[in-house]
């Protein structure tokens, strides 16, 4: 008994330890394996699905432009243009990876602020919390809450249908898989089939923790924020995926963005020599494909865009120093490269969206999946590989080609969902459902429910000067 009891207050404490750690989980484009039939993307609204450690995907430019164009305000208006104003300045204020302690403590579990009731009420939900993690996911972040667990085959045998199940959230200290998401512990029941559909799912339940410690990732992968809710800031999960990505020490093989070239960097007072001095190269060409290690941090700039035509008023060029090793060598050196950016990186519009139940509700958007995502295992196995691992791989800068991250927001508006079935109707005002808005709030005040004519107006009067 006396054994017995200091079994179970070692255990005690190693669990509390375990409930404090933080995770993540990575996202790419979907393995072969990943069919809808076990779980992976089956109604066609994911992003990507989630990668093992190894196999991540980051962008491979340290700044991202974003902008608007004539849809989102003429729907939002400039009260719109202020709420993705400040879900990019929550964003920018992340540190370095370098600068983040080892144990991320100064990070919260918790970053959902205080409800607005009022909000809650009428079906809000804040249009900054969905920009903020809608762009993690275009930066190559996973839902923990939802991949936690994962089935990776489903295999009948004499009659027998087993179920393989692989963790995909994994500390982020020691990068062991783990069932604890910002200090929630999660365990999982496979259902067969998941109505209404017909796949199976290792899915999900929460044993214990704070409700409200969900990451900002899993509300664009899965999850989902409650209507009157809004996040601010990032949790200690997302933090911790975030340096997974960016450390220094992650170093793969990747090939600079297609819009990045070797910067002019000759004095006019010098002798002119058309190379790039911290080149070693010595041609007037970047090297393109090397072993790179992480960018430590990111950063996003607003970007000034004819609203009709969706191009930049001024073209935006941003200078950088590009850190690689050469070939076959330890030995770390740079080249100085800039981007010139014609159009957003990311294009933030306004569209309808609704196509059948599912997404009826006003709040619902859309976003580039993860299909167009470079896999560079190939050139990251030793002697050549044959590509068949999921990553690592690249995320393309939505201007490389002529393309941005298009994040399109629904401008359905309000709505509301009547429906009959067995008999009972529910046809007429009083018993329809309202579905969610858009809105930017915060605890005590509704700054805006889109679309806000009057702020639509407001930014009319800006543009045209009447």
């Amino acid at each position: 008994m006396r054994h017995l009891t200091r079994t179970l207050l070692i255990l005690t404490a190693a669990f509390g330890l375990a409930t404090k750690a933080p995770a993540f989980s990575l996202m790419g484009p979907f393995a072969s394996w990943q069919t809808a039939a076990i779980g992976y993307n089956p109604f066609g609204g994911d992003v990507g699905g989630p990668m093992s450690l190894g196999e991540e995907y980051r962008l491979t430019v340290p700044v991202l432009t974003y902008g608007f164009d004539s849809t989102f305000l003429n729907f939002f208006g400039s009260n719109g243009v202020v709420a993705i104003n400040a879900a990019m300045d929550l964003l920018n204020t992340i540190p370095a990876a370098s600068a983040m302690s080892a144990n991320l403590a100064e990070f919260p579990l918790q970053a959902i602020g205080p409800a607005n009731a009022t909000a809650a009420n009428l079906q809000v939900r804040d249009l900054k919390s969905a920009a903020m993690s809608t762009v993690l996911g275009q930066l190559g972040l996973a839902s923990p809450e939802r991949w936690t667990y994962a089935l990776r085959d489903r295999v009948v045998i004499g009659g027998t249908t087993n179920y393989f199940v692989i963790p995909r959230n994994f500390d982020a200290v020691t990068w062991a898989p783990t069932n604890v998401v910002n200090g929630v512990l999660y365990t999982y029941s496979i259902i067969d089939p998941v109505l209404p559909g017909t796949h199976a799912d290792a899915e999900e339940t929460r044993v214990s923790g704070n409700i409200n410690n969900v990451t900002v990732a899993s509300v664009d992968d899965g999850g989902g924020l409650l209507a009157g809710q809004f996040f601010t800031g990032l949790t200690r999960d997302d933090y911790g995926a975030l340096r997974y990505l960016l450390r220094f020490n992650n170093v793969n093989v990747e090939t600079l963005d297609a819009s990045v070239s070797l910067a002019n960097v000759t004095s006019p007072y010098g002798p002119v020599t058309g190379t790039n001095t911290t080149n070693l190269v010595g041609t007037n060409v970047a090297v393109a494909t090397a072993r790179r290690p992480g960018l430590d941090r990111m950063a996003f700039s607003g970007m000034a865009v004819d609203a009709l035509l969706n191009l930049a008023i001024t073209p935006v060029t941003n200078r950088y120093t590009d850190l690689y090793y050469q070939s076959n060598s330890l030995t770390l050196t740079n080249q100085v490269v800039e981007r010139v950016t014609t159009i957003p990186d990311i294009l933030f519009t306004a569209g309808d969206l609704a196509g059948g139940i599912i997404t009826a509700s006003g709040a619902t958007l859309s976003r580039p999946v993860a299909a167009r995502w470079v896999n560079n295992s190939a050139i990251n196995t030793v002697g050549g590989g044959a590509g068949i691992l999921s990553g690592p791989g690249t995320i393309p800068a939505g201007g490389s080609n002529a393309t941005a991250i298009v994040i399109t927001f629904n401008s359905l508006g309000p709505s509301r969902l009547n429906f009959s079935a067995a008999g009972a109707r529910f046809l007429d005002e009083r018993s329809a459902t309202t579905n969610g808005v858009w809105g930017y709030f915060d605890t005590t005040t509704i700054f805006s429910v889109f679309p806000d004519g009057l702020t639509i107006q407001d930014l009319e009067r800006q543009l045209y000067g009447q």
